[in-house]
């Protein structure tokens, strides 16, 4: 199973919370933040997951912040093998 999210077609953090959430399963309720984020990688219970970031210098630029938070908790959830990322 995986989310490819393209950081050229990116425009805010609500683009990139949103396929997240759908291809964990997230209830409809998903708050569009890290520790939402998190808890949604830790309540999944599916087939494994890779994330797909491409063109992510771009989405870095473009959200500044909000990226380094959502990558954060990419990289913790990739480190404790609950998904995989590739940044491109």
């Amino acid at each position: 199973k995986s989310c490819v999210l393209d950081g050229a077609a990116l425009a805010d953090a609500a683009a990139v919370y949103r396929p997240l959430g759908d291809v964990l399963g997230a209830p409809h309720y998903f708050g569009h933040n890290p520790d939402a984020l998190w808890d949604a990688i830790g309540e999944y219970h599916g087939e494994a997951v890779e994330i797909v970031w491409r063109n992510s210098a771009q989405s870095a630029a473009r959200l500044g912040r909000a990226f380094d938070d959502i990558v954060a908790v990419l990289k913790r959830a990739d480190a404790q093998g609950r998904i995989t990322l590739r940044l491109e």
